[in-house]
């Protein structure tokens, strides 16, 4: 079988190969709680590889937000209340945003070296 993550064989009976599988749980324990330095050192003494992390932060499954998305909506949250203010980012709203910016469109969103749009 394939992963679904990386696309690499995963097993017999597996859908997540190994290094996959590290990235996913450390992740899930560690994300948004801990500093994106820390998370990068954690990474590291696992031996996982930046382009290893990457494919698995990036991984589009079905319709899903990635855990890229996700971990990005924790830390934001979190920075938000550290900050007083109440952290209401979803993952699903971190989605919409890098969507319409891969896009390039998006209500009031301009390219780098474009002149806004009228009424901004």
């Amino acid at each position: 079988m394939r992963c679904q993550y990386c696309r690499s064989s995963a097993g017999f009976l597996r859908r997540v190969c190994t290094p996959c599988a590290k990235v996913v749980a450390i992740v899930e324990r560690a994300g948004g709680e801990v500093g994106l330095a820390a998370l990068v050192d954690i990474f590291l003494a696992e031996g996982l590889t930046r382009e290893q992390v990457d494919v698995v932060l990036d991984a589009q499954i079905a319709a899903e937000p990635t855990l890229r998305d996700r971990l990005t909506s924790n830390m934001t949250n979190a920075l938000m209340r550290n900050l007083g203010m109440p952290g209401r980012q979803s993952p699903e709203d971190v989605m919409r945003v890098r969507t319409a910016m891969r896009s390039g469109g998006g209500a009031g969103t301009w390219q780098a070296g474009e002149e806004p749009p009228e009424g901004h």
